[in-house]
């Protein structure tokens, strides 16, 4: 009799103790589909809410932004890219780029940048040409540098020699695979020199091969080099191949 009376007290505690668990167990799948609500409410909200389409950079001023996959670049970025990268290495006036308010006055005459090439020995290409070259890829900066040394006539360094690029043409950036786009380029290199005011004019009709790359961040504190580098890459793209257009029609 009295084992009987004691399974039963221990057969009703264990009910007990499934009870507790059972209404532990459902008290906190409710909290959980609680919170489940609660935070697709919140992400709902948040696939509701614009995107931000303005931002304000720390010196003030303030630009219009748009949302793009990491590999993505509008084509008017891309097309700016290649005319301002272009206009840079291909312009060769004969001075270095001012520094200050004072060289912009007095501009000093460009020493250049010597080159070792394949074909004409040591030559040399403008300072701000050099800089700009670093919006080339690494594998095909030396290269092309070559060819811009064998280009650039020895009269610029001297004072005697003008050079300035005239595109007479820039495609719109054609999608050759994710992150990579062409550029279609018909100019002319107008050269001047003393005795010729006119220009002789030497067509550059290329075919410019771009991909994109990770915006560097600029340093707090840095040198005017690492400065022009940040400069030429902050668009987030580089020029990795050049080839001769060939002409479709006449």
């Amino acid at each position: 009799m009295v084992k009987s009376i004691a399974l039963l007290q221990h057969q009703r505690e264990t009910k007990n103790y499934l009870a507790i668990l059972a209404i532990g167990t459902l008290s906190l799948h409710v909290l959980i589909c609680l919170f489940m609500l609660l935070l697709y409410g919140a992400y709902s909200r948040l696939s509701r809410k614009p995107v931000p389409t303005l931002v304000q950079l720390a010196d003030g001023r303030a630009i219009k932004t748009a949302p793009l996959d990491a590999q993505e670049r509008t084509p008017d970025t891309v097309r700016n890219f290649v005319a301002t990268t272009l206009t840079l290495m291909l312009n060769w006036s004969g001075k270095l780029p001012p520094q200050t308010g004072e060289e912009a006055r007095t501009p000093k005459l460009d020493p250049g940048i010597p080159i070792h090439t394949l074909q004409a020995g040591e030559r040399r290409v403008a300072t701000a040409t050099w800089q700009a070259t670093f919006a080339l890829s690494e594998r095909f900066r030396p290269e092309f540098l070559q060819k811009l040394a064998e280009l650039t006539p020895p009269g610029v360094f001297t004072g005697s020699t003008q050079v300035a690029l005239v595109p007479l043409e820039i495609s719109y950036p054609k999608k050759v695979a994710v992150g990579k786009w062409k550029i279609k380029l018909v100019a002319n290199l107008l050269v001047f020199n003393a005795r010729d005011n006119v220009g002789k004019a030497i067509p550059f009709n290329k075919e410019i091969f771009v991909q994109a790359i990770d915006t560097p961040n600029p340093p707090p504190e840095t040198t005017t080099l690492a400065q022009a580098i940040y400069t030429v890459r902050q668009a987030g793209l580089e020029i990795y191949a050049i080839r001769d257009l060939t002409r479709e029609n006449l």
